[in-house]
């Protein structure tokens, strides 16, 4: 998931699939925490944490926006909505009935504490949006072939220091995952949603570094966007592209009480 600015202690899995139906409707048993607080931050800080471990999801200081979009599995400019779901923040302290409740199902529990906390009602719906398309570039990816992922947390990437700059090793992962993770671990290079045309199936292990974008800005350094194309074989194009956005149809700045 793409929080920009905000730290995240897990990677984020693939885009979910968008359902015909809306959100805030009547479900059949939805998730839902043993435990829940959700309150008002107005601290005024600029730093936001999200965490998702051993049964639990933490929030601390994080714009309604992006996570709306952590809970829906979207980057932030795929919620479409009031300007102020950018500027209220909210400190969330969770607890599932079990520790082993996986990352998915702890994000469908998130959905179902905004629905009766802030009382959100949304849709989803294809908007033509500017992104990033991954491609194959030359027609010759340089990625190794993996097993599937059994579960979405095996599949991931750890980002780390390399000896050129920044170093992301991926395992199992995806390309529509792979997709969905680089606006997460690409720090200041891309601002947007990034949209697998690959057409390659199955799951892949590879890693890739590049400089951070400060010292490309001053003259030297490997690009990330080279890097993709010289390291792995893949490219991302300039795209306009209908591609699938929840609307919020209505919601409450302020949650009702724990």
């Amino acid at each position: 998931m793409h929080l920009r600015g905000i730290i995240l202690s897990v990677c984020s899995p693939a885009l979910l699939v968008f359902l015909g139906t809306g959100v805030g409707r009547s479900q059949i048993t939805p998730l839902s925490f043993e435990v829940a607080d959700v309150k008002i931050n107005s601290s005024g800080a600029a730093q936001a944490r999200v965490n998702l471990s051993n049964g639990r999801f933490l929030a601390s200081n994080v714009p309604l926006r992006p996570l709306i979009a952590e809970a829906w599995t979207i980057t932030p400019d795929g919620v479409v909505g009031p300007s102020w779901l950018d500027d209220v923040r909210v400190d969330i302290a969770a607890k599932a009935s079990s520790p082993q409740t996986t990352d998915a199902d702890l994000r469908l529990m998130v959905r179902s504490l905004l629905q009766d906390r802030m009382k959100l009602v949304a849709h989803t719906e294809n908007r033509e949006q500017r992104v990033l398309a991954l491609t194959i570039w030359k027609d010759k990816p340089k990625l190794t072939p993996s097993d599937a992922p059994r579960t979405a947390e095996e599949g991931d990437c750890s980002v780390g220091g390399g000896t050129i700059g920044v170093r992301v090793v991926c395992r199992h992962m995806t390309m529509a995952r792979l997709a969905h993770e680089l606006p997460e671990v690409a720090g200041r290079y891309i601002d947007q949603r990034v949209v697998d045309q690959t057409d390659l199936q199955g799951a892949w292990d590879f890693t890739v570094e590049w400089a951070p974008l400060a010292e490309t800005d001053a003259g030297g350094g490997l690009t990330l966007f080279a890097a993709l194309q010289a390291q792995l074989g893949l490219e991302l194009k300039a795209k306009k592209l209908p591609v699938p956005v929840l609307v919020i149809d209505s919601m409450e700045r302020t949650p009702t009480s724990n």
